[in-house]
């Protein structure tokens, strides 16, 4: 109830400004989605966790005008950057709704192809395969993104540039991303086969000696220096390395008897990091879930060093999350209805790449998705 409440009063707050064009609601469009998990956590030396997980989401997009849309989306979860799931515990207790998108996109036909967005929008990087190596899938980005597409024959490019704020700080200077993306796609086979080859650059400002992102007491796996006071007591811990990460990526698409088949390489570095910097995933994909009745399969392999991306954005379901971690995903879907899929994924992972001591961790997820 709450949740269909706080999307009326969007509605009702947006629709005014739409009254004096005729009917305003033809402009505005409403879509969700309902995920329902159960998931098993096997880590060594400790019994295994069982728990179920909801994500709900909700979202409407409207036109301000011909060259100007509004979006906004509210989820389930917590204030995590990379999670919107909501573990069902806490004797029954009602569940926390917050704002997963808000934001603006500008175009216009004197600049085609040309796309200004601003606010708390989707993910707006090519991530080949879907690799989460560097971003998580649910990884909503806040801050401003500039994106010119254009299409030829068989040719296609896509520049991003790119600025995101992280942190705001009252007393001290403010933690940010300037990034760039270039992504060019060859066509062959009729469109029916492609190569996807592109890389990107990932600049973190203010990273090393500050405190980390979203939780200050956990780095997520990336290397952290100690904070000492006057007498020589450690007060707590910040970022020990800055991160400057270059990304490159191929990824290959074939169609074999109407069953596209997805190959994808990607690869990153920190270079302002002396060691420990560097990231890598191999996988494919096999068929897409879509119609009913349609199916797909995927495997992918990676191995990503302690600073080669920074841990809290990156893959929030491989490992424990974070970074200092390598294995395997292995994953499928069945599409049972229309807007209805069964998932299954299973992460056979190795946690502590360089330590005395690893530690492995098993999980599988089973979903069932549905969407309006």
């Amino acid at each position: 109830m709450r949740l269909f409440l706080n999307v009326a009063a969007l509605v009702l707050l947006i629709g005014p400004s739409y009254a004096l064009a005729g009917n305003w609601w033809e402009t505005i469009k409403i879509k969700g989605d309902l995920r329902y998990r159960h998931e098993m956590i096997d880590t060594e030396n400790k019994d295994a966790r069982r728990r179920h997980r909801i994500r709900a989401r909700i979202g409407l997009t409207g036109e301000v005008s011909p060259y100007t849309k509004v979006g906004i989306r509210l989820a389930t979860g917590s204030d995590d950057p990379v999670s919107t799931n909501q573990t069902l515990d806490n004797a029954f207790s009602t569940k926390q709704i917050g704002i997963d998108l808000a934001y603006f996109e500008a175009y216009h036909d004197a600049t085609p192809g040309l796309t200004i967005t601003g606010g708390k929008f989707k993910n707006p990087f090519f991530r080949p395969g879907s690799s989460q190596l560097i971003w998580d899938s649910d990884w909503n980005p806040e801050g401003g993104a500039v994106t010119y597409k254009r299409d030829m024959d068989r040719f296609s490019i896509m520049l991003i540039g790119s600025g995101l704020w992280i942190d705001e700080r009252s007393s001290g200077d403010d933690s940010y991303i300037a990034a760039g993306q270039a992504v060019g796609r060859f066509h062959f086979n009729e469109k029916k086969s492609s190569i996807v080859v592109g890389g990107g650059y990932f600049n973190y400002a203010n990273t090393e000696g500050f405190g980390f992102f979203h939780d200050s007491d956990d780095p997520m796996g990336n290397s952290k220096a100690p904070v000492v006071d006057g007498v020589g007591d450690t007060t707590g811990y910040v970022y020990a390395t800055d991160y400057d990460l270059l990304e490159l990526f191929v990824e290959a698409t074939h169609t074999v008897n109407n069953i596209p088949v997805t190959v994808m390489v990607d690869y990153v570095t920190n270079n302002a990091a002396d060691s420990l910097g560097s990231g890598w995933l191999v996988g494919f994909k096999v068929g897409k879930a879509k119609k009913p009745g349609s199916w797909e399969a995927r495997y992918s392999y990676r191995n990503l060093e302690k600073d080669a991306v920074v841990g809290v954005f990156t893959h929030s379901d491989f490992g424990g999350g974070g970074t200092d971690a390598k294995g395997h995903e292995i994953g499928g879907a069945v599409q049972l209805a229309a807007n209805t899929a069964l998932k299954v994924t299973c992460y056979i992972t190795e946690i502590g790449l360089r330590e005395d001591e690893t530690e492995n961790l098993k999980k599988l997820q089973v979903d069932l998705q549905l969407k309006f």
